[in-house]
């Protein structure tokens, strides 16, 4: 019994030894993988970079820190605003306290060119990489240079500005329909109810009006329509009908003198517009730091030295709405073409009502998203995807040029992205002039088919009996004065009383194109 006994106790010793060794076994491979699960990186540290602008008051300034501000995360950037309010000490101080704070690289927009060189020295001397943003220093060994193309924005706004001539001389040659009386603009949308006007006075007849005009309707046909309009390379909604005195007197607005950007554009300007027989450049303003507050006497002084301007280029929106708004205070919008650079909200905003000709879009989000690779890419590595180099005196640098665009009334739909307003301001204007049109293209048709010759005219003057709630009356007086008159019902007579006499006239069609003071 004994030996039984013991036997059973080394039986049970041994299962509890081998129980004891699978134990150890299972415990050490649980012990092996839990070793071997990856382990969880910490957060990689997001690289630290600065925005330094001249004013963070200026609307494309407000888009690029919009649009950083929506993609610093993607890239893992801490981004550092600083904004000068075109305070050059300020900036100043502003860069002189990014040293400790392991900035690792600066996007500068200088509010005094002839500061940013000694700037840019201190930065690199910091270890901190600097990309200029639109602005260049001469001769300064930036890593990186962010701009639009100024050569291209002023290219563009003398280029409207040629097709607007160019119009207006095949509208005077009889190529075309005939545009108002002297000293007044078809404003964006209002080329139908013009031409309309224009084929139910004259009937279609071709014959010659009382301002000297070679008055055409072409065929007589399609003109209601806008298929008689010259279209051009661009698209432009507005046709001009610039003074008939030769050469147009043209200002070149300019930013500040020692800004590249104002250089690069004042240059382009002259230079596309140079030995054209018909545009007279007459003055060039330039404006330190950009500011607006002397146009007025600016353009005072040229149209009471000139008597007239015809025509103002501006570098920036800035100074284009500054200008429109002398222009509206002394009667003169109506007859002086404008156009601006930058499209911020209120320039676009004149676009769509009819106030401001035109804009070259300088594409701000494009420039803040460059900008911010180009930063970031210097930071973490030293190095950035650029697309060209420019040359700097005795540095080549790396560079990446943002295309630009011309906006009128008829592409500003490309900005409502950037301005949410502006939709709602172009729909409100559309509808408006849609149903001022209404009327004036009746007319047209009546008028246009009277073009065709006695018989057509014959079948034309049938249409009297058509009623039209309202008539627009547009009067123009002999020295160059145009008003507008809208009329309840139908015009049966008009009379005018004068040096030759009174004109009648018969319903809207026939007579109202005779020659003669009271034609028009």
């Amino acid at each position: 019994m004994r030996e039984f006994n013991v036997r059973c106790y080394l039986r049970f010793n041994q299962a509890s030894a081998l129980l004891m060794v699978a134990f150890l076994l299972v415990f050490m491979i649980l012990l092996a993988g839990c070793g071997s699960k990856p382990q969880h990186k910490p957060a990689e540290t997001p690289v630290k970079i600065a925005f330094a602008l001249a004013d963070m008051n200026r609307d494309g300034n407000k888009t690029i820190k919009k649009v950083v501000d929506e993609q610093k995360k993607q890239v893992n950037a801490d981004v550092t605003w600083l904004d000068a309010r075109n305070d050059s000490v300020e900036q100043q101080k502003q860069l002189d306290g990014l040293v400790n704070k392991k900035i690792k690289a600066v996007v500068l927009q200088p509010v005094d060119p002839g500061m940013a060189q000694s700037l840019v020295d201190k930065l690199t001397r910091s270890g901190i990489k600097v990309v200029a943003l639109e602005n260049l220093p001469v001769n300064t060994p930036v890593e990186g240079y962010i701009a639009s193309d100024h050569a291209m924005v002023g290219r563009l706004q003398a280029r409207f500005v040629l097709e607007a001539l160019r119009r207006v001389a095949e509208a005077q040659s009889g190529t075309q329909f005939a545009p108002p009386q002297a000293g007044s603009i078809i404003r964006p949308g209002e080329e139908q109810s013009e031409l309309s006007q224009g084929a139910q006075s004259q009937g279609g007849t071709g014959q010659e009006n009382n301002s000297g005009h070679q008055v055409s309707a072409g065929s007589g046909q399609g003109n209601s329509s806008g298929q008689g309009l010259v279209t051009g390379a661009v698209g432009y909604s507005v046709v001009a009908q610039l003074p008939r005195q030769r050469p147009l007197s043209l200002v070149i607005l300019q930013g500040d003198s020692r800004d590249q950007v104002a250089r690069d554009i004042t240059a382009a300007n002259q230079a596309a517009l140079q030995g054209e027989k018909d545009i007279n450049i007459v003055q060039v303003f330039e404006h330190p730091y950009w500011d607006p507050s002397s146009i007025a006497a600016n353009l005072a002084e040229v149209i009471s030295r000139d008597g007239r301007i015809d025509v103002v280029l501006a570098n920036d929106s800035t100074l284009a709405m500054a200008a429109v708004e002398f222009l509206k205070t002394g009667g003169y919008d109506k007859s002086v073409l404008t156009v601006g650079a930058g499209a911020d909200e209120k320039a676009s905003q004149g676009l769509v009502s009819g106030e401001h000709d035109a804009e070259v879009d300088l594409q701000p989000e494009m420039l803040g998203r460059f900008a911010l690779d180009a930063a970031v890419g210097l930071a973490k590595t030293g190095y950035w995807q650029y697309d060209e180099k420019v040359n700097n005196a005795d540095y080549s640098v790396p560079a990446r040029i943002v295309p630009v665009r011309l906006i009128t009334a008829k592409n500003a739909y490309l900005l409502e992205e950037r301005w949410k307003g502006l939709k709602k301001s172009q729909g409100e204007e559309e509808s408006q002039q849609q149903s001022q049109l209404q009327g004036g293209q009746q007319g047209s048709q009546q008028g246009s088919g009277q073009g065709q010759g006695d018989q057509q005219g014959r079948q034309g003057q049938q249409n009297n009996g058509i009623q039209q709630d309202k008539t627009m009356l547009r009067i123009t007086t002999q020295d160059g004065k145009t008003m507008e008159v809208q009329i309840d019902g139908e015009v049966k007579k008009i009379e005018s009383s004068g040096r030759q006499g009174s004109k009648q006239g018969s319903g809207q069609s026939g007579q109202q194109g005779e020659q003669g003071q009271g034609g028009s």
